[in-house]
């Protein structure tokens, strides 16, 4: 074939791709895409746009029609426009590039449109010119289309900087020129592409063609590696995100992998319009990428490409029509469909899928290779050509893991429009007395049914799954068959009622990619105790009245047992994926616990319970949602170390963690809490009680305050009584009480006491604070430090080790005591000194001043405390 004659196929093929998009967008936006040259060939001040009479307007070989007139019209009644030639035209041409394809239109697109300049624009009209291009998009944004505009110069292009390879190729390919110069490209066939600038060079010495009218984008040489991977990114990120299933999805692989053996699809597309191809549905990009990806890749993949073809057409071939929106398109796709061999019975179940989620799930789960293939070979690329996506590849294979490789519990769940719309259908759900597990279905099911849509040994696993994927809604009729006879219908709607209420039907992967690259965490956590089990209360058994409400469910009444014997439990995570957990027995409530902390909460998430055990729901719903967030708190604020005191069933236990570990253990029920708040670690371990271990909520306003290099303590007055609490910098918590000193006499002493220690154990403060009690709970003000003025005998000890039968010495003043930490001879002979210094005063008491160890082991502040306060007992005792 001639240049003439291809050139006038390329001509067509342009005006046909501008009548689609007007046919097929909506009506107001393509009155825009018509309106879009008038605005840059005239400055009015009525069309949208305006700036300036200044701003260059004048489209090359551009009159607007009598018709284009009327539209504008449209727009504005009082616009009238006279048709005339100008003088001079500084916009050599308009052209918008559909980086969708024109077989179908999506509102989502986001078209480019580049204004070409003559070099006789200069800078300061090329900046009022963008003003006005500025102005057109904000205002074709304000009417649902999405504009991006570039200025191109006759300089920058005959430079080569003006555009990138990957753009040139997707103006071949997908460009419109709506007014202007047609490119030189159309001139040129396949086969002199090596050739492009010598034989424009030599077009423009002839007069064959108007050169005005004629301008050089330039070949494309080489795949933009940039644009290849930004495209595929998007390729994969649409498909895993949104479900969005496109024939790039086959075949940029063939271009990643053959990238330079591999034809581009410009180039395809020349050599057809040069063969002589001018229908316009086997012109366009979609059915040239269809007829390479049949000619380069296996049969399965042939198959998923063909029915993607099919699924993009927009075409329902098993439906008659009397009248085709656009008979164009529809014959095109029926005679493909019979070139292939469709049945009628394959064509009703391709129309029919999106509401069979059956048959979506399998769609989707053939894509699975597809798209891991894709991401294989994208990862390949870029290290071949050393491009720095690594962010973007852990991004992609994250998204592929949510969606293909769900972790044991996690319910697997399909792309937003893979699921159905959600309608008013039947949805059947049974468990049959042979199986153990639950069935979903759209459609009744037999006795010995083995499967349906969905099953699951927990119910809650299954109707989160159903409510997940649109099957199951307030409008739907639910039977439900339970030959276990554990449930009815009613009992399961009102459940399901509640589970929908949590937005799990909404539930999807988050669209930013900063919510998945960050670390998976819980942010809403569903309890459902005792669905299938009911406690049976001893009290009740025995035919008296049931104890106060206000008692601990999980150790209640005199009995202290447990009234709740199984936990189904919906963790709901940051990255929009729900997971399924089942427990029972004793140790439900810390398995649970254990298992929300193995996801390493950032942040206390929502805690919603849901318990209908017959007069006790509330207060077991209130159990879990203080309880969760109590446990959660305290692992934020100290995630390395911690441990949480709880009692179930009347047996103490200990939730810990560290180092990413976490587990429970039984504490001994010799054990008292004060015993176990000292523990005497050498190792930071941030410590709480469950609020119904600490009753009037003391214990843990205490430990608020613990903190790594520091001491805090707490002086409390009761009568003639100073309490001190002391929380050591390993979180130790102890308890020590005087008599006969004010609490500022106390506070000079436990801080030159203290003094001897802080370099010792490295301590960066020493707090004091002044306890007091309220009607709205405890109330903790700081203290200033304070100079005090010693008058008491100045005692230091010096033992071996911290044991009670250590080597001991006590020096009183100028007096030296030796013997064991726990001789009673040692002490007769510190009390007989005492009661040489009572004289008349007979409460004389001695008080440590400096206790140290010699083994040269360090050891807690808790520890010296409770030293010393054991031997002052020993000194002062009567």
């Amino acid at each position: 074939m001639d240049r003439v004659e291809a050139y006038r196929l390329f001509q067509s093929l342009n005006c046909q791709r501008f009548q689609h998009l007007i046919e097929m967008a909506p009506t107001r936006q393509a009155l825009i895409f018509q309106l879009l040259p008038l605005f840059l060939h005239i400055n009015a001040k009525l069309l949208p746009g305006y700036i300036s009479d200044d701003v260059p307007a004048g489209l090359l070989d551009y009159r607007p029609s009598q018709d284009t007139i009327n539209k504008a019209q449209q727009l504005n009644r009082s616009f009238s426009h006279r048709v005339r030639a100008l003088r001079r035209y500084p916009l050599r041409g308009l052209y918008l590039i559909n980086p969708h394809h024109h077989y179908s239109y999506s509102d989502k697109t986001e078209f480019e449109l580049w204004v070409l300049c003559s070099d006789l624009v200069d800078i300061e009209q090329r900046q009022q010119l963008q003003l006005k291009l500025d102005a057109i998009t904000a205002w074709c944004e304000e009417n649902g289309l999405w504009l991006k505009t570039q200025l191109l110069t006759e300089k920058a292009l005959a430079d080569n900087t003006a555009l990138s390879e990957g753009q040139k190729e997707q103006f071949y390919t997908q460009g419109i020129v709506l007014a202007g110069a047609d490119p030189y490209w159309w001139l040129i066939s396949h086969e002199e592409a090596t050739d492009h600038q010598a034989i424009v060079d030599e077009f423009k010495s002839q007069a064959k063609f108007k050169q005005y009218n004629l301008v050089d984008f330039g070949p494309v040489k080489v795949v933009d590696q940039s644009a290849l991977f930004e495209t595929t990114y998007a390729v994969g990120k649409d498909v895993l995100l949104d479900g969005h299933v496109s024939l790039d999805l086959l075949y940029l692989p063939l271009l990643l992998q053959k990238v330079t053996s591999f034809p581009l699809l410009s180039s395809v597309l020349k050599q057809a319009i040069y063969r002589g191809e001018s229908r316009f549905s086997a012109l366009e990009n979609q059915a040239l990428k269809l007829s390479i990806i049949e000619s380069h890749t296996e049969e399965s993949l042939i198959n998923i490409a063909r029915e993607v073809f099919y699924k993009e057409s927009q075409e329902a071939l098993s439906v008659q029509l009397n009248q085709a929106q656009h008979p164009w398109r529809r014959e095109f796709v029926k005679q493909l469909t019979t070139l292939w061999g469709w049945s009628e019975i394959q064509l009703q179940t391709l129309d029919n899928r999106h509401s069979n989620i059956k048959q979506n799930q399998l769609w989707f789960t053939r894509l699975a290779p597809v798209i891991q293939s894709l991401l294989e070979k994208l990862e390949f690329y870029c290290k071949k050509h050393q491009l720095d996506t690594r962010h973007e590849i852990t991004y992609l294979k994250q998204l592929y893991r949510l969606r293909f490789q769900p972790q044991g519990n996690q319910i697997p769940s399909l792309p937003l429009s893979f699921r159905p719309e959600l309608n008013e259908s039947r949805l059947y759900l049974y468990r049959f007395k042979d199986q153990q597990d639950w069935l979903v279905s759209q459609v009744p099911l037999a006795d010995n049914a083995k499967s349906g849509l969905y099953q699951h040994s927990q119910l809650i696993d299954v109707l989160s799954w159903a409510i997940n994927h649109h099957l199951l809604a307030k409008t739907n009729w639910l039977s439900v068959t339970d030959q276990h006879q554990k449930y009815t219908t009613s009992s399961v709607i009102e459940l399901s009622h509640y589970i929908i209420n949590q937005g799990l039907g909404l539930l999807d992967i988050p669209k930013q990619q900063a919510d998945i690259t960050t670390t998976e965490t819980i942010v809403q956590v569903l309890v459902f105790p005792n669905l299938e089990q009911q406690p049976s209360n001893k009290l009740s058994q025995q035919g008296l009245q049931l104890a106060s409400k206000q008692n601990d469910p999980l150790n209640y009444s005199s009995f202290k047992e447990s009234l709740v014997l199984t936990i189904d439990c919906l963790f709901i995570s940051s990255h929009g994926q729900i997971y399924s957990t089942f427990y029972q027995g004793q140790t439900a409530v810390l398995e649970m616990l254990t298992s929300l902390l193995l996801w390493q909460p950032a942040a206390p998430p929502r805690v919603n319970s849901w318990c209908t055990t017959p007069g006790f729901e509330k207060s077991i719903n209130h159990r879990f949602e203080t309880l969760i967030p109590q446990v959660c708190q305290l692992y934020q604020t100290h995630s390395q170390r911690g441990k949480f005191l709880i009692n179930l069933a009347d047996r103490p236990y200990q939730l810990q963690w560290h180092d990413g570990q976490v587990e429970y253990v039984r504490r001994p029920m010799s054990q008292t809490i004060w015993q176990h708040l000292a523990d005497n670690t050498n190792t930071f371990t941030a410590q709480a009680l469950d609020s119904y271990l600490d009753k009037d909520q003391l214990l843990n306003t205490l430990l608020s305050y613990q903190t790594a290099e520091q001491v805090s303590i707490f002086l409390y007055l009761e009568k003639n009584t100073v309490v001190y609490y002391l929380i050591d910098e390993y979180a130790n918590l102890v308890r020590q009480q005087v008599q006969h000193l004010s609490e500022s006499t106390l506070m000079g002493h436990l801080q030159m006491f203290l003094s001897h220690i802080k370099a010792c154990n490295k301590l960066k403060h020493i707090r004091f604070y002044l306890l007091s009690h309220h009607q709205q709970g405890w109330k903790i003000n700081a203290i200033a430090r304070q100079n005090s003025t010693q008058t008491f005998l100045p005692v230091q000890v010096t033992m071996e080790s911290p044991a009670l039968d250590a080597a001991c010495t006590i020096m009183c003043g100028k007096k030296w005591f030796e013997g064991r930490a726990d001789d009673t001879s040692l002490f007769a002979q510190v009390h007989q000194l005492i009661h040489s210094l009572r004289q008349n005063n007979q409460t004389y008491p001695l008080y440590i001043n400096q206790l140290q160890f010699t083994d040269n082991h360090a050891y807690p502040t808790a520890i010296y405390i409770q030293q010393k306060n054991r031997l002052e007992q020993l000194f002062n005792q009567q």
